[in-house]
């Protein structure tokens, strides 16, 4: 199975066809989760992460795009 094909399954799985797996200890488990990360796209895996990120605080992309833009100023102060 090639690059792609592996990537169209996870965004397979992610959509709803998840697997549940049983592991028979704890080091099979984190072998199992670090190849599906070495899997992943890592752009998919950034978009899984602000997907969580904007679940979490009930926070739409809508949302974001209708915030107003606020210029930011960061001042830095030195401590003596």
């Amino acid at each position: 199975m090639n690059n792609d094909q592996q990537n169209e399954k996870g965004r397979n799985a992610m959509q709803g066809k998840m697997n549940l797996r049983i592991f028979k200890s704890f080091e099979e488990a984190a072998e199992a989760e670090a190849l599906d990360s070495a899997r992943k796209d890592p752009m998919e895996g950034l978009r899984e992460t602000v997907e969580l990120i904007l679940r979490t605080y009930g926070v739409t992309r809508a949302d974001l795009s209708a915030r107003r833009k606020e210029k930011m100023h960061i001042t830095i102060t030195r401590r003596s």
